[in-house]
């Protein structure tokens, strides 16, 4: 497993304006690390390990309502963004990232009438990136990281 190498590359996409190709390397570094977290595919499916993970790393929960019905970020995140851009190769139309209200801050934003829009704001990459990053599972492949 080269967890260093996908981010590596998320990071390199993210920065060159490719943020779908950017946000799949990270959901596959958050995969991987859910993994490692909960190894026993037997008790915890991919889904819930990866939802689990996320769960994990943040106090509290957040929710959005999306498509009629309320769902955790985690869920979202699983779904219809790492399940869409693996399986369909793109975002569902109706997922949009948006600049940052407020620098190092993360937003969701479930949009109404006329667009029908989740937006996400940009800052939901970089709390990805971190929780790969300072997951206990992946110390020694992150401690020489510069930050």
């Amino acid at each position: 497993m080269n967890m260093r190498a996908r981010i590596d590359d998320a990071t390199f996409l993210w920065k060159h304006g490719h943020k779908e190709g950017a946000f799949l390397m990270a959901l596959v570094a958050i995969a991987a690390t859910s993994r490692l977290r909960f190894p026993n595919r037997k008790a915890v499916s991919d889904g819930d390990a990866f939802e689990q993970f996320l769960t994990s790393v943040r106090p509290g929960r957040i929710g959005a309502e999306y498509r009629g019905e309320m769902h955790s970020v985690e869920h979202i995140f699983y779904k219809w963004l790492r399940c869409a851009l693996i399986h369909e190769s793109g975002l569902p139309e109706d997922i949009k990232f948006m600049p940052d209200i407020k620098p190092g801050t993360f937003t969701i934003r479930a949009g109404g009438a006329p667009e029908y829009v989740l937006k996400l704001s940009n800052g939901w990459f970089n709390y990805l990136i971190d929780a790969v990053v300072t997951a206990p599972e992946n110390a020694a492949v992150f401690s020489n990281l510069k930050r």
